[in-house]
């Protein structure tokens, strides 16, 4: 699933600021490598407050999992310095006594706050090359490009966000790429390094893409994604490979996810998914499936609102469960 809804949409103005800083920038004669006395034109704040939650037939709990609370996000720059630092207040509720929702990667409950990403960068002309303690990783940018619903679309298992991340990305001519370095832990000494990166093309009616990662952990991840718009009706697939391969387990996840998205009006969106992968450890192989339909719908410029329901088809033995996502969020 999405993680943290908020700091995806964040993420999402976040780049379109720089865009335009960026086309304003090398529209001017001057010096790439000049540095501006700093002053409050070089930054601008965007934000989002929340309220949504989750709801599984397993555990029976209602919980947020960082979808309830507020996001700031603040960009700088300075010719072709740019900085990004993010931020997350959230309530973190659930109604389960031990707070352990099935569906949550985080077991604690309670108000919590969190820095998402914090990096400086260079734009090179062709991309921004960076550093951050906290931030995205190059591939975590595509692996869900064939997802088209709101909250339960699968895609490859990732790094995502990581710690001291090294990063170039950019694209140019219809041509993207990406490439980074990074550590799966704020301790160096503990962390899980490895690399990530894609290659793609984007075009108008569709964009593809191909990426890879790999960890010293003997950590595998391949992935293919894209989607197409023909009219009112996007659809959407990711494709990918997980290997894991150490001397206590050899475990293989090839999965995929197919989704489509109608706009049924200006306001309105209905997309649905499904998804299904095999894992095999050792001779041993378990099948999942699922479906989920989801809906979104725009109040105003600046707000928006949606539903995502997902049913089993296929736990792989244990018990097929229902899962609820509905959340509505102002931008700022």
């Amino acid at each position: 699933m999405k993680k943290t809804l908020l700091a995806l949409a964040i993420a999402s103005i976040s780049a379109s600021a720089f865009a335009v800083d960026t086309s304003s920038q090398n529209s001017r004669n001057e010096d790439m490598f000049a540095f501006d006395p700093m002053h409050k034109d070089q930054f601008s704040v965007s934000g989002s407050v929340g309220v949504g939650g989750y709801y599984d037939t397993g555990s029976k709990a209602f919980y947020d999992d960082w979808a309830t609370g507020l996001t700031l996000a603040v960009n700088y720059r300075n010719n072709r310095i740019v900085g990004y630092f993010e931020t997350d207040l959230m309530l973190n509720y659930s109604t389960d006594p031990d707070a352990k929702a099935a569906s949550s990667t985080d077991k604690h409950s309670g108000p919590a706050t969190d820095v998402d990403k914090a990096w400086l960068g260079f734009d090179t002309g062709f991309g921004i090359a960076s550093f951050g303690w906290e931030n995205d990783t190059a591939l975590d940018a595509i692996d869900g490009a064939g997802d088209n619903t709101y909250e339960f679309g699968a895609s490859a298992g990732d790094a995502s966000d990581a710690f001291n991340v090294v990063k170039f990305q950019g694209a140019t001519n219809g041509f993207a790429y990406a490439v980074s370095y990074f550590e799966t832990d704020d301790n160096h000494a503990k962390a899980d390094k490895g690399v990530n990166g894609y290659v793609g093309i984007e075009q108008e009616i569709f964009n593809v893409y191909a990426g890879y990662e790999t960890r010293d952990s003997d950590y595998d991840v391949y992935t293919v994604t894209g989607n197409v718009k023909l009219g009112e009706l996007k659809l959407g697939a990711n494709f990918w490979i997980e290997e894991t391969d150490t001397k206590l387990l050899d475990k293989t996840n090839t999965g995929y996810y197919v989704s489509a998205g109608y706009a049924v009006s200006e306001d309105l969106t209905l997309a649905a998914g499904y998804a299904g992968n095999t894992e095999e450890v050792g001779k041993t192989d378990t099948d999942y499936s699922y479906v989920n339909v989801a809906a979104m719908y725009t109040l105003a410029k600046n707000m928006d609102m949606g539903i995502d329901v997902r049913q089993d088809l296929d736990a792989g033995g244990a018990d097929e469960e229902t899962y609820v996502f509905a959340a509505g969020y102002y931008y700022f």
